[in-house]
């Protein structure tokens, strides 16, 4: 079985070379790491290539782009390159535990498709830290569910609403590349588009074991602010504000889905959960509180959301 990392690389001089280390170190040997430099402005790229060459890193190669394509399209292109059985995305700023991909490895059964690990908050001066757990939530408030299990697999209704991990925290097998390579729109990140082609063959699953410490700095690509204790509050502000243009957004996951070889039951029930988006969509944007309550009774929340959802939706319209 041939490993693969793909890494995404931009202006990340600061801290890639930790990261490097805990890649080169890993307990479980890599048989291939692509690297990709996005057309940094520092010297991301000379960090890497004389990395590679001091300590006689054959298996890794360092790739720097004509022009910059943005950190969606860089992922594409190293998924495109590489050649494992399983591929590890890294970014370029973290920091893995040594054991990651041994661990990793061992959990992916047969029936394992995708697999995302837990993590560790970890500052800009690389000291971890903690967040005070939201009831019901897990995965550092990030997976809207209590889990009790190592090992939980994530259904494509989960992924309809939203995705639970980072990229940098996921390992993925072939066969949902090769269909990614295909279906890809680019509407939507590529870690929640990988999701959510393996949960449609039941092959998503979300490991209960913190393997990556996940730096947050000023220059992130893709922030966690909206899990984290000083901003939660704002940003739970912030997203009623903002509910109707994030309801209009999951139709974008409907859609993608419905692009995928879904049987009977997952399209009977996309259709629906994309008749229950539009028909709350407009609800909020009439301002039409009666219907809400109407729609609730109906039931529908009951089977595509929940009684928080309704809440949400009509407070939106009230306030």
């Amino acid at each position: 079985m041939k490993i693969s990392v793909v890494m995404a690389v931009y202006n990340g001089v600061h801290f890639l070379k930790e990261q490097l280390d805990s890649l080169k170190n890993q307990s479980y040997q890599i048989d291939e790491a692509i690297i990709i430099d996005d057309c940094s402005s520092d010297s991301s790229y000379d960090l890497i290539e004389q990395y590679i060459n001091r300590y006689q890193l054959d298996k890794w190669k360092i790739i720097k782009n004509d022009k910059n394509l943005g950190y969606r399209a860089n992922f594409k292109k190293g998924l495109e390159i590489s050649t494992g059985d399983i591929v590890f995305l890294c970014d370029q700023d973290d920091r893995w535990r040594l054991d990651k991909i041994e661990t990793m490895v061992g959990y992916m059964h047969q029936e394992v498709l995708t697999l995302a690990s837990s993590f560790n908050f970890m500052d800009q001066d690389g000291k971890c830290f903690k967040v005070d757990k939201i009831k019901g939530r897990s995965n550092n408030n990030l997976l809207f569910q209590e889990v009790k299990d190592i090992l939980t697999p994530m259904p494509l209704s989960s992924l309809l609403e939203m995705n639970f991990s980072q990229g940098c925290t996921m390992a993925i097998k072939r066969e949902v590349i090769n269909i990614y390579l295909e279906k890809t729109t680019g509407l939507l990140p590529h870690d929640w588009e990988l999701n959510m082609i393996s949960s449609i063959k039941d092959g998503c699953y979300y490991l209960d074991l913190p393997l990556i410490d996940y730096r947050i700095h000023n220059h992130n690509t893709i922030g966690l602010s909206n899990i984290t204790d000083d901003s939660y509050l704002e940003e739970k502000k912030k997203r009623v504000n903002q509910r109707i243009e994030q309801t209009k957004k999951q139709v974008n996951n409907v859609a993608f889905a419905l692009t995928l070889d879904l049987d009977r039951k997952q399209k009977e029930y996309c259709l629906g959960y994309q008749d229950y988006l539009s028909y709350r969509i407009k609800a909020m944007e009439n301002k039409k509180a009666l219907a809400l309550v109407k729609y609730y009774i109906t039931g529908k929340y009951k089977i595509y959301g929940h009684f928080k959802t309704f809440m949400g939706d009509l407070m939106n319209v009230i306030k």
